[in-house]
């Protein structure tokens, strides 16, 4: 550079070799040189030698540029997804995709978002913090676990909170901090939550537990050479449980197993997955049936505890016949000595070596168990039974969504789809008697997603996406309990009618976004019609479960009501409960048609029965003639159904409950035989040679018109009615609205139904 400042481009910097041994190239770059793409000389002077030369201003950017996102190793992308669903849950992020992050991301930075879910936190302020640190804040003041008195001093501490100013509650909020998910070891479920015992089964472990902690412990002192990381590891000692003689289950048992002749063996499984499994998913047929050839091939000899007791569960359900017949009169009944109870005994017998197997087929025994013996009306030991099931799904973290990395995926799906079975069950006994469930919802102990059918197929003869609308009906259904129903009941006998109206309108959300191809008027595959007519069934009587006690109350009591309002709220809700009585028997009369009503489990009969007691209460209501012809359908309906297990038992019972009515006049026993003789035949799914169409109530009622599943919506507005009016449920003049419950319907001190 020349004294007048300009450059010369015969005198560069760096010519001179001397210069060139002595260049020291930066650590880091001038924006001036970045933008050549060269590294600086000289820069540790304070200015380069190329801005010295130009005269210009050398300025280095400390901050850290952000460089391109290119690729992501496995292990970091799970570890992404893991730590994102912490925060989002399934429903809210169906699919990981780019454009779905980001609608939740603009959700949640959207105002009006922030401004509902501060409304719904009373304890949470408007002060400069994220939504999380709001979240954790009012977690931390608002839910912590105290004793009544603790509860009532933490209650005036955060009422103290709140009143002081803003400037004091965020000091306290950044002195105090938040403990995130990354920090507290116990909390990271990838970082060791299984542990393997003796058996050679892995076993889940709690985030509560000392075990995942001692773990989390030892593994900040000591790097681990397992190869997967969800395994704590084990004792010095050796692994638990020790082994007892006792354990040894498949030497001693050798050729002492019974097992049926092939044909029959086939029959009762066919009959099987014909009438149960279609509802409740626990084999895939290929799985099924080639196990089934290998234990008739060996004669049991290599087989488990557990799949001896699915087998004996199996084929006491499909050698269910009536008493005078014997099981679906074929010649190859011959050669097959036991009957349903037997089989149900051999199946009890092998209760304790399945209960030390406690595996995936550990529960899928006590799961067939539980339908076997409910289905033979054991129904206090089939809840205890499917309880044993549960818990040993949660010692296997079913309910979490864990496996050992070896497990392949299909064994994911299997065990995903086996879960959700068990906690459809679970309910399903668990109502009956009013029982609590064995899997709760609250507090997120389930993280199963549901089963991928992309993975593995449902089988022949239950439709795709059928067991996840079950479960997603079983949800709103326990809700629905919990709200209408057990806290009612706790809180001396008071429902807010606010509760009702919304539970039928989740319902009714839930019926409506069903996919098309299951509605009733849609073509089904044969081996479908049963399970979508089920499917139908489970939400009218979802609807009478909640709607029930107001017809009941309406007709016993008429003249208790006395605001108009309350009056017109009450019926309406009535109306409601008898229509969906009339789309029942809609459905049983598709059924009878199509030959899919089953005696093999309760669920049928009990539909039944239960529709034929809001039809009396109709009757006596309303006096309308075609609920009358509606009943004697539902009558004839039962009476030609298999006449064993729960039918055989129920059948005589509603037939008396309806004649003490007064409605319809008994029938002779002659006129009964007829009426049985002339019903539908017997629901044989594997012989065609009878081809006569069943006529049982064929000529009494019309079909019902295809748009009557659409006028079913509530003609009531809410707003007539105050926010705080109750449904009395346990009224102090005369009987409560519980007492006329358990005289009036078939409870559990006259049938157990």
């Amino acid at each position: 550079m020349d004294p007048i400042g300009t450059f010369n481009p015969q005198k560069r910097p760096g010519d001179n070799p001397a210069d060139q041994q002595r260049r020291k190239r930066a650590r880091q770059s001038c924006e001036t040189c970045k933008a050549r793409k060269t590294k600086c000389v000289g820069l540790e002077n304070g200015t380069c030698q190329y801005c010295t030369q130009l005269g210009l201003l050398c300025q280095v950017n400390l901050k850290a540029r952000k460089r391109p996102f290119y690729r992501i190793s496995e292990a970091a992308y799970e570890s992404s997804i893991a730590l994102l669903r912490r925060f989002v849950s399934e429903e809210e992020l169906p699919e990981l995709t780019v454009e779905g992050i980001q609608g939740v991301l603009s959700k949640l930075d959207d105002p009006a978002n922030d401004k509902e879910r501060i409304d719904a936190n009373p304890h949470s302020h408007s002060h400069s913090q994220s939504p999380t640190e709001l979240s954790a804040a009012a977690a931390a003041l608002g839910s912590s676990p105290r004793s009544q008195a603790g509860a009532n001093e933490g209650r005036s501490s955060v009422a103290a909170i709140e009143e002081q100013p803003e400037s004091v509650g965020a000091e306290a909020e950044a002195e105090e901090g938040v403990m995130e998910p990354d920090e507290h070891p116990a909390l990271q479920e990838e970082r060791g939550c299984m542990v393997l015992d003796s058996l050679g089964k892995y076993r889940y472990v709690g985030a509560d537990s000392s075990i995942r902690w001692n773990h989390a412990a030892r593994m900040a002192q000591h790097a681990t050479s397992n190869t997967d990381p969800k395994v704590i590891a084990p004792l010095k000692t050796g692994l638990l449980p020790p082994r007892t003689p006792e354990s040894l289950t498949g030497s001693a048992r050798g050729a002492g197993v019974y097992l049926p002749p092939a044909a029959m063996a086939m029959r009762y499984a066919g009959f099987f997955f014909q009438e149960v499994h279609c509802l409740y998913w626990f084999y895939s047929l290929e799985q099924f049936y080639g196990a089934l050839e290998e234990t008739l091939e060996d004669h049991g000899a290599k087989a488990s505890a557990s799949w001896l007791c699915s087998l004996y569960s199996i084929f006491a359900i499909g050698s269910m016949a009536p008493d005078n017949q014997i099981a679906r009169a074929g010649k190859d009944a011959e050669g097959d000595d036991k009957r349903a109870a037997d089989y149900l005994a051999l199946a009890k017998d092998l209760v304790p070596e399945v209960s030390e197997e406690a595996d995936t087929e550990s529960v899928k025994a006590f799961g067939l168990l539980s339908l076997g013996m409910h289905a033979m009306c054991y129904s206090v030991g089939a809840y205890l039974h499917l309880g044993t099931a549960v818990r040993i799904g949660f010692s296997l973290g079913l309910h979490r969504n864990i496996s050992p990395r070896k497990s392949s995926s299909v064994e994911r799906e299997r065990a995903r789809r086996l879960w959700w079975t068990i906690y459809t069950l679970d309910h399903e006994m668990a109502i009956r008697f009013g029982y609590p469930c064995a899997v709760g919802d609250e507090s997120g102990l389930v993280k199963t997603p549901p089963a991928s059918e992309q993975v593995m197929d449902p089988g022949p003869n239950m439709p795709l996406g059928y067991q996840s609308l079950c479960v997603s009906l079983v949800r709103i259904r326990k809700k629905i309990g919990q709200s209408c129903f057990v806290v009612p009941a706790q809180a001396g006998g008071r429902l807010p009618i606010r509760q009702v109206f919304e539970s039928l309108n989740a319902l009714r959300t839930w019926f409506d976004e069903i996919p098309q191809y299951f509605s009733r008027e849609a073509s089904q595959p044969p081996q479908h019609r049963r399970a979508v007519s089920i499917l139908h069934l489970r939400y009218w009587s979802s609807v009478i479960f909640v709607t029930r006690p107001f017809l009941l109350y309406t007709v016993s009591r008429p003249a208790a009501i006395k605001e108009p309002a309350k009056a017109r709220c009450y019926e309406e809700i009535s109306r409601k409960c008898i229509e969906a009585a009339e789309q029942s028997v809609d459905i049983f009369k598709r059924m009878v048609k199509e030959q899919t009503l089953s005696s093999r489990i309760l669920f049928d009969c009990h539909c039944i029965g239960e529709a034929m007691w809001i039809l009396i209460l109709a009757v006596q209501k309303l006096g309308l003639e075609k609920h009358r012809q509606m009943l004697q359908l539902c009558l004839e309906t039962v009476r030609g159904m298999e006449q064993f297990g729960w039918c055989e038992k129920v059948a005589p019972e509603l037939e008396a409950r309806v004649h003490e009515s007064g409605i319809m006049q008994p029938q002779s026993r002659r006129e009964m035989q007829h009426t049985q003789q002339s019903g539908h035949r017997s629901l044989d799914f594997h012989s065609q040679a009878n081809g006569a169409e069943a006529n049982a109530g064929g000529g009494i009622l019309p079909e019902s018109r295809a748009d009557s599943l659409e006028d079913t919506t509530l003609n009531f507005d809410i707003s007539e009615f105050g926010l705080l009016e109750t449904f009395d449920m346990d009224m102090d003049n005369g009987s409560g609205l519980m007492d006329m419950l358990a005289d009036a319907t078939l409870s559990a001190s006259q049938l157990g139904f």
